[in-house]
């Protein structure tokens, strides 16, 4: 039988190997992707994390709940916690700070922050100014939804409503970013 993405998962449950080959080939570069933000400094390192990450998809494929996540994000989440735990094995063994290392992380994550403060604008570039602060309050800075109800003078119905509409504005102007995998 051909290995499909609507038959993979349970192929990969039976233990056949065609379906882990499909995994590899549909899902591996993200997980290399996602391996390799953690562990560039260490890129020998890498390579046997995405080995050990697609050992754990094929011991823990049982554990994988369709309703919960699509397939992708819980291959990319295996990955990055293998990867963490690679990272705080290898950092435990280092004896000294590279202060090099330590400037290149700090501005790597300016930079990462930055990437993600434009890309979360250009989410919410759809919206209008009051949604957008809204928007911003909530999802970027973390305040509750009552904290903002009573910065604004608005009742939390209200909110939720706003909120509920911007997404789905949010959602029509960036089809392709929000399409699910099957």
């Amino acid at each position: 039988m051909k290995i499909t993405e609507k038959n993979f998962i349970k192929h990969l449950r039976r233990k056949e190997e065609p379906a882990l080959e499909f995994v590899v080939r549909h899902y591996g570069g993200r997980m290399k992707t996602v391996i390799h933000r953690i562990l560039y400094s260490y890129p020998e390192d890498a390579e046997e994390c995405l080995y050990e990450s697609i050992l754990k998809i094929w011991e823990h494929i049982a554990c994988y709940d369709e309703t919960k996540s699509t397939f992708a994000n819980w291959a990319a989440a295996i990955a990055k916690y293998t990867a963490l735990d690679r990272l705080r094995k290898l950092t435990k063994l280092e004896p000294a700070v590279d202060i090099d290392q330590m400037q290149m992380e700090d501005t790597m994550q300016m930079t990462e922050n930055a990437l993600f403060n434009e890309f979360f604008m250009e989410l919410i570039s759809c919206l209008n100014e009051e949604e957008k602060s809204i928007f911003i309050r909530i999802f970027w800075e973390g305040a509750s939804v009552s904290e903002t109800a009573a910065a604004l003078g608005k009742k939390k119905s209200v909110l939720y409503n706003r909120i509920s509409r911007g997404k789905k504005k949010i959602i029509a102007n960036n089809p392709g970013f929000f399409r699910k995998e099957e």
